[in-house]
């Protein structure tokens, strides 16, 4: 309950951060203006992958090794992690701060707002803020292995929301890009370090370091978390990827009008992380304490909750959402309502798929589902080259379609087969009243 009641405040963290700050930004900057904070943002997000995925692939492990008393292994692991972050974090901002002055971001982006240099010294400052954002990943797993998920999980989500208010309010203040983006990277480095303690102080047995740190425990770790960088890889392909490709052929003003889209439309995604994020260490026990059973019946109850959430939400937003968005937005921006009704069936595919695919990553098992979603994610990003000249963001839309409907069929697939499940039993669970989660003996469904 405390795992659910926690990741409960990522959706309602992200209703702040996106829909909230969206309106807040759109209004003080302008429509041009914050197109170009949202297309040089977008671009430090793909420093995302320099944790090389060993955040989650640390959590997973270091929570099958919790659940069999096996200490030591989750320290050489959480320590192997750390050094192996640190060194690739420092390598790529080297590179970073080499050629950030090289690129012609105004000609490139159709900047309306800022020059080359500006723009540059913005990208900088958000990619030290990303870069040192991922150190708390691996923190983050500390909690996941020791029992405090959801202190954990608080206390990360109310960094975001705290560092994201306080950006914005400076944002708005000085209506300077600049200025905001450093703030984010101040506030992070504050709050990284007090997490950092918190989880020194809960959890003294695992030490913040590098003594233990091993090379074998880094190339076993190699594989799965190779997986874990393909997802959030697919994710920027899918999400950033979209973004620079419409200001590279529309400009700003349809950065804007899609993004805004996009964020009101994946309000149901973020209802999912709730039951997502909650029941993935749940599913890393039940696996390490060989309980296939309990594992089968999380995954269904998951997706039987999923499934009723992403069709209430999707009807609610088809029947109401163009009036929402004409308030919220206040008419900065027109809407596209045939783009709005495809990016609705895009959240609800992914929401569901999204579920099913903590059942592979819970166990570091999920490495050729990430391989495939980050090629149905370039697919995807091809296809809407070509439909965007001629559709418009509709087009762009309609690309992401073909992807999630890929993988919702996929990804459900994998799972199944994970938990040994077969899909006429679990087709007819989720149309059963949930009932206790209490373990039956294993092979029983």
């Amino acid at each position: 309950m405390r795992g659910i009641a926690a990741t409960a405040l990522n959706p309602v963290a992200n209703a702040i951060i996106q829909l909230g700050t969206v309106p807040v930004l759109l209004h003080a900057w302008g429509t041009a203006k914050y197109g170009d904070w949202l297309m040089l943002s977008a671009v430090p997000s793909y420093l995302t992958l320099t944790n090389m995925g060993f955040g989650d692939a640390s959590g997973s492990d270091m929570t099958l090794r919790a659940s069999s008393g096996d200490k030591n292994g989750v320290i050489e692991t959480f320590q192997s992690s750390l050094a192996l972050l640190f060194g690739v974090s420092s390598i790529v901002l080297l590179a970073v701060i080499s050629l950030v002055w090289l690129f012609p971001w105004q000609r490139s982006m159709h900047l309306a707002s800022l020059s080359d240099r500006n723009a540059a010294q913005v990208v900088l400052s958000l990619a030290i803020y990303i870069v040192l954002a991922q150190q708390s990943g691996v923190i983050e797993s500390g909690f996941r292995c020791n029992g405090h998920f959801a202190i954990g999980t608080s206390c990360s989500t109310l960094l975001r929301l705290g560092e994201t208010v306080v950006a914005s309010i400076v944002g708005v203040y000085t209506g300077n890009l600049l200025i905001t983006a450093v703030t984010y990277l101040v506030f992070r480095c504050f709050a990284t370090v007090a997490y950092a303690l918190l989880l020194h102080r809960m959890t003294p047995w695992l030490p913040i370091g590098l003594s233990k740190a091993s090379l074998e425990r880094i190339k076993e770790l190699a594989k799965p978390a190779l997986g874990f960088m393909a997802m959030p890889l697919g994710y920027a392909i899918s999400l950033q990827g979209f973004t620079l490709l419409i200001g590279s052929i529309l400009g700003p003003i349809a950065v804007t009008a899609f993004s805004t889209l996009r964020t009101m439309t994946r309000v149901n995604f973020q209802l999912m992380t709730v039951i997502a994020w909650a029941i993935w260490p749940e599913l890393s026990s039940a696996f390490g304490a060989g309980n296939l059973a309990l594992a089968r019946r999380l995954h269904r109850r998951a997706y039987q909750c999923g499934l009723a959430l992403s069709i209430g939400s999707a009807l609610s937003l088809w029947a109401a959402g163009p009036w929402i968005y004409r308030i919220w937005i206040h008419r900065a921006v027109t809407l596209n309502i045939n783009c709005f009704h495809v990016l609705l069936a895009v959240t609800l595919l992914n929401s569901l798929w999204f579920t099913s695919s903590v059942v592979p990553m819970s166990t570091n098992s999920h490495h050729r589902l990430a391989a495939g979603f980050v090629t149905a994610s370039s697919v995807s990003l091809a296809l809407a080259s070509v439909l965007v000249p001629r559709f418009g963001i509709t087009g762009a839309a309609c690309a992401l379609l073909l992807v999630d409907a890929w993988m919702m069929w996929t990804v459900l697939r994998t799972s199944l087969r994970q938990l040994h499940d077969e899909f006429r039993p679990f087709v007819n669970a989720l149309f059963q009243l949930p009932t206790s989660l209490t373990a039956k003996p294993v092979g029983q469904a």
